[in-house]
């Protein structure tokens, strides 16, 4: 049987730029999860395959009712033109916007920069906001850039886009070159944060709700907008970008869990992932668990009245380490989750049993679209107790399988995708999206109002604000 352990992260020394360090995803497990070989084969052959492998082993293709033959008759077409015509590039876009069409942020094909800028390498010197109340606002602008230039200012209500409602038009925005979105909210964040970028050289037209009418073209920013919108104007993505091997200057965490007093009794706990990482290259890893123990045993120690635990970008990991850590705030024994993998009938049930040292006191997890996997089982293991509350302005990601299985593509390209299912105590599939809904949702959501989407930008943590009120507010 095998065991559930999503991605582990582990430190490899890289020289991208200077002494920048890069954090590589690997697999380790008991048991091998399913692993394809395609890359010898001709690309129509090897899509073929993929689609193949995926529609037997994908684990929720009846939960998100994916319609394998329907997407193989669409995108083979394109693979085999790829392939006639000898380009590259098309194969790579045509495997993109296939693997695109499956809502699981664990669904994943393998980036390639020097293509992708071709597309939405360019921007226009400004980021959106899509408020709750449906309008879309200016909320950032390149003070060098040719939107400032033009007389954009940060705030401004935008209509009208290339002569299209803006609302409209964003929802026609192709994501295919960043990850998958798993819930209808994820996807909507992401076209916004899209709907600014384009091919450089790219034309664009506008109407504000002050009529003015303002034309830029795109521009060489070198992604900048993608670093203004949220989560990354307030939350930091070092970890993220070390995943993936981009530069960010932002100092590297100290730890996966990092911990402080704020407002004189509250400790807050930032949680990055769910693994034991060495961030800073000493040779010897730090135990995760023993850090969240340390927490919590200042925590008591302290008389802390509340707990911050913020989950926001958290990156995933081990669900053993997901059950021992909630251990920490859990009075009586619970069912953390079922793990089925495959066809199997088999289950293997994962418990969080209470330590002796325990915090009981309130506590709020801070969660975002970028709290994905083992990171989500946290977030929902903290809304289920009788004192917690899970707060943000989004849910988490929806994407709870058991990641890991692959598939190797001509062109030195991998398709990963999730092998297993976590089940409920009901043995029901939970977290993982179904019709763009899944994940943890808020128990306490913050609306994303003019007011602050502007606190949003000007680097204001409105989520642990506004956590930290009531905290104070219960004390």
């Amino acid at each position: 049987m095998l065991k559930k352990k999503r991605f582990i992260i582990f430190i490899g020394a890289a020289t991208i730029v200077a002494t920048l360090a890069v954090l590589v995803f690997a697999m380790i497990q008991k048991e091998k999860m399913p692993e394809e070989d395609f890359s010898e084969l001709t690309w129509a052959q090897a899509f073929m395959k993929l689609n193949e492998t995926m529609s037997h082993q994908y684990a929720f293709t009846e939960w998100k009712d994916i319609r394998w033959q329907t997407l193989y008759d669409e995108y083979l077409p394109q693979i085999k033109s790829a392939q006639s015509e000898n380009s590259f590039e098309d194969y790579y876009v045509a495997l993109r916007a296939y693997i695109n069409e499956i809502p699981d942020g664990h669904v994943k094909v393998s980036s390639i920069a020097d293509i992708d800028g071709k597309y939405i390498g360019g921007g226009f010197g400004f980021t959106t906001a899509q408020l709750d109340n449906g309008k879309v606002i200016v909320t950032w602008l390149d003070p060098s850039g040719p939107a400032q230039a033009a007389g954009l200012r940060v705030g401004d209500e935008i209509i009208l886009w290339n002569g299209q409602p803006v609302a409209e038009a964003a929802m026609a925005v192709s994501t295919i070159f960043t990850s998958n979105s798993a819930t209808h909210e994820n996807l909507k964040q992401k076209q916004i944060a899209y709907l600014v970028r384009a091919p450089i050289g790219t034309e664009l037209t506008f109407v504000l709700n002050d009529s003015r009418s303002i034309s830029l073209t795109a521009y060489d920013d070198h992604m900048l907008s993608l670093k203004k919108n949220y989560p990354s104007s307030v939350v930091s993505v070092k970890l993220w970008d070390m995943l993936y091997g981009n530069e960010n200057p932002d100092p590297e965490p100290e730890g996966v869990t990092e911990k402080k007093i704020l407002d004189g009794n509250i400790l807050y706990i930032k949680l990055w992932a769910l693994v034991d990482l060495d961030l800073r290259q000493t040779g010897n890893p730090v135990s995760t668990l023993k850090l969240m123990r340390e927490a919590v045993a200042y925590a008591n120690e302290n008389r802390c009245e509340g707990i911050i635990l913020d989950l926001r970008n958290n990156a995933g990991g081990l669900d053993e380490m997901v059950a021992e850590i909630l251990s920490l705030f859990y009075s009586e024994k619970k069912l953390y989750e079922y793990q089925k993998y495959g066809d199997s009938d088999d289950l293997t049930a994962l418990y969080i049993k209470p330590e002796a040292q325990r915090f009981e006191g309130k506590i709020i997890a801070l969660t975002n679209s970028q709290c994905i996997s083992s990171g989500e089982g946290v977030a929902l293991g903290i809304k289920n107790l009788p004192n917690g509350e899970t707060l943000g302005f989004y849910g988490t990601n929806g994407s709870f399988g058991m990641a890991g299985a692959q598939v190797k593509m001509p062109g030195g390209i991998t398709v990963d995708y999730p092998f297993g299912q976590s089940l409920d105590k009901d043995k029901h599939i939970q977290l993982d999206s179904r019709n763009g809904i899944g994940g943890v949702s808020p128990s306490i959501r913050i609306p994303l109002t003019e007011k602050n989407a502007l606190r949003i930008v000007n680097g204001e943590d409105v989520e642990l604000e506004e956590a930290l009120r009531i905290l104070a507010k219960r004390k």
